[in-house]
C-alpha cells in the first residue's frame, strides 16, 4: 500500500494567499502534515497513531500536535474526518527533558483532513481545511462539520 496525500482546493487557496501576505513559511504547517503522516505510515500509525501511543510518547514531529478522529455528527466519523493540532507562536510542547506527549500538544490551530484507502489501494489522506486560528470554536459548529463531511464524502467517492 502505498501513500497519497492531496490538498484540497480550498485549502490551495489559503495556502496561496498566505503566500502572499506572509511569505513561503506560510505552508509550513501543510508541508510538516505531510512529512508527519509519511512518517505514519513507516510506523504503520494508520491513520492515527494508535489511542496509547499518544498518551506515552511524543510526535512523530515536533510541529504536530493531538491528532485524532471527529467523533460528532456521525457522518464525521463515518467519513474518517480528523483534525491534528499544529504548533503556533505561545505553544509549549517541551521542556528541558524534552517534547511531551502528543496527546498533552495542543494548540487552537488544526489541520482538517479526511482518510480512506483508494481505488489502487493505497493510503489517501485528504487536506480539507487549515484553521489558523479559533479553531476550537470552529469545530464545535456542527454546520462546519456537515460541510467538512460534505467535501470529504465528494472527494472520496471520486476516488474509490
Amino acid at each position: 500500500m502505498g501513500l497519497k496525500i492531496t490538498r484540497s482546493v480550498e485549502v490551495c487557496n489559503s495556502v496561496n494567499n498566505l503566500i502572499k501576505n506572509n511569505g513561503p513559511y506560510a505552508e509550513t504547517p501543510i508541508i510538516k502534515f505531510e512529512e508527519y503522516k509519511q512518517t505514519c505510515i513507516e510506523f504503520g500509525d494508520i491513520p492515527i497513531p494508535t489511542y496509547h501511543i499518544p498518551l506515552k510518547h511524543p510526535s512523530h514531529s515536533d510541529t504536530m500536535g493531538r491528532d485524532k478522529p471527529m467523533d460528532r455528527p456521525r457522518s464525521a466519523r463515518y467519513e474518517e474526518l480528523h483534525h491534528i493540532h499544529f504548533w503556533q507562536e505561545g505553544c509549549v510542547w517541551g521542556d528541558d527533558d524534552g517534547y511531551q506527549v502528543q496527546w498533552n500538544s495542543t494548540s487552537d490551530a488544526f489541520i482538517i483532513y479526511s482518510y480512506f484507502i483508494d481505488k489502487d489501494g493505497d493510503h489517501h489522506f485528504y487536506i480539507i481545511d487549515l484553521l489558523l486560528n479559533n479553531a476550537h470554536n470552529i469545530i464545535e459548529n456542527n454546520s462546519q462539520i456537515l460541510t467538512w463531511v460534505a467535501i470529504a464524502k465528494k472527494f472520496r467517492l471520486q476516488n474509490i
